[in-house]
């Protein structure tokens, strides 16, 4: 798994789930399909994977990255320069700009996913979609209120932000791997659960995704919930780290 982390090779596997989706799409009779969705529980946008690691997974991940970052912040000020033990406002000056990038990141994320998802939205209703019991412009509140949202362009909603969660747990699990390997810092007990408990995660939503794949949504919906799902990695731990004037702002 570390040579897998590390290589980055976990950023394929997102496109490669929606190709081989689309292939058996593509091979598959429609009404086949119709018929396994309508028959499998785990098929269904009801089943309790979706329900728990889809719908509420915006607080597994958010749990997971905490896991990571408090791992993360123990090994790193643990490893650090030994400071003044007398000097307490050097040591804050120190733990704060460690704590900060984890404060961050974790901020704009919900940002970035929530403006992707306003944008999401409004596309569906500027295509003539609507929801079934109420006039709400949110997809959100629309699965909220039981009713279906239909009619107009989806772009899908699972490809984004599985897509995104994942790989920003992916992106934190390849910082601690180099970070440990630069520092020579062998692995633990904890760090072993932490690893397991990521890939069981992110295991879950690549299902969820192959699923999604498969049996939902068109093409050209699941190719730009794709594409989008780059989007909040890509200035996370790309845009903003290259650029030395926005790293020194938000980092």
């Amino acid at each position: 798994m570390n040579k897998f982390v590390q290589r980055g090779l976990f950023l394929h596997i997102y496109p490669c789930i929606l190709v081989v989706g689309m292939v058996v799409n593509m091979i598959v009779d429609r009404s086949q399909l119709d018929h396994q969705r309508e028959t499998y529980y785990l098929l269904s946008s009801k089943n309790w994977a979706n329900q728990i690691f889809a719908y509420r997974g915006n607080l597994i991940w958010t749990a997971l990255y905490i896991f990571l970052a408090c791992f993360q912040l123990y090994i790193r000020l643990s490893r650090a320069d030994s400071l003044p033990v007398d000097v307490r406002s050097a040591q804050e000056r120190h733990l704060a700009k460690t704590v900060k990038p984890y404060i961050v990141k974790l901020g704009l994320k919900n940002l970035i996913l929530m403006v992707i998802f306003l944008f999401i939205d409004r596309v569906f209703v500027w295509t003539g979609g609507s929801c079934s019991t109420s006039d709400t412009k949110s997809a959100e509140t629309c699965r909220r209120q039981h009713g279906q949202w239909a009619h107009g362009f989806d772009i899908s909603g699972h490809f984004c932000f599985l897509t995104t969660v994942s790989l920003l747990l992916w992106l934190e699990l390849r910082a601690a791997y180099r970070y440990m390997a630069v520092n020579e810092i062998s692995s633990t007990r904890i760090w072993a659960c932490i690893q397991a408990g990521v890939g069981a995660v992110v295991l879950v939503w690549a299902f969820l995704l192959c699923v999604t794949a498969i049996y939902y949504h068109t093409f050209a919906e699941k190719l730009l919930g794709l594409l989008v799902g780059y989007i909040c990695p890509a200035i996370l731990y790309w845009v903003i780290p290259c650029h030395q004037k926005l790293n020194s702002v938000f980092y």
